[in-house]
């Protein structure tokens, strides 16, 4: 082989590697990016209720499915009835699901600090209550669940612990904080 060709050899040589590493640099990581939390605004409804999140307490949460769209709820609780109790076949598949880290955020008025809902730790059965009453507290680490349980009880759960059974107890307590609420309409007008 001439001087000539061996510059030329190595030099497809070096771009060929290059190019393979470059290549599979790309394929290591087999995670897709995921969609960033999107932003409540004053207008932002819960999927299951209706009702307007930014009016209420307690931690929020939301869905991305596959297709872009995004379903709010005012509730981790409602976020846990929309996947376990109403199925999720006729929805598709959640790409990624969000709730908020209330370690520093304001209990009356959350905003923002949304973390992957299958990495929260669940604080179920505390004194603190959400929009409809009874609420899962969600918290990105277990420390800052075991200081929340100090204060207001409860016991943490991983979401795959979360039974159907904690989210009925839950879901009857919204009713009746439902049925209290409309009692006390109708006396009002009465």
């Amino acid at each position: 082989m001439g001087m000539f060709n061996k510059k030329v050899f190595l030099s497809v040589l070096i771009l060929i590697s290059l190019s393979l590493s470059v290549s599979l640099a790309g394929c290591s990581s087999n995670k897709a990016k995921l969609p960033l939390p999107r932003k409540v605004f004053s207008s932002t409804t819960s999927q299951l209720c209706g009702m307007f999140l930014k009016q209420y307490p307690g931690p929020e949460a939301q869905i991305v499915y596959k297709n872009g769209r995004t379903y709010f709820f005012c509730d981790t609780v409602e976020l846990f009835q929309w996947l376990h109790l109403k199925g999720i076949a006729d929805r598709g598949t959640p790409l990624v699901m969000y709730v908020q880290d209330m370690t520093n955020n304001s209990w009356k008025h959350p905003e923002g600090h949304f973390v992957d809902a299958k990495k929260a730790y669940y604080v179920v059965g505390s004194k603190r209550t959400g929009c409809m009453g009874v609420t899962f507290a969600s918290f990105l680490s277990k420390k800052a669940a075991d200081k929340f349980i100090t204060k207001y009880g409860g016991k943490i759960y991983k979401f795959d612990e979360i039974t159907v059974k904690m989210i009925d107890k839950a879901a009857n307590s919204a009713n009746m904080k439902i049925m209290k609420m409309k009692k006390a309409k109708l006396k009002n007008l009465g």
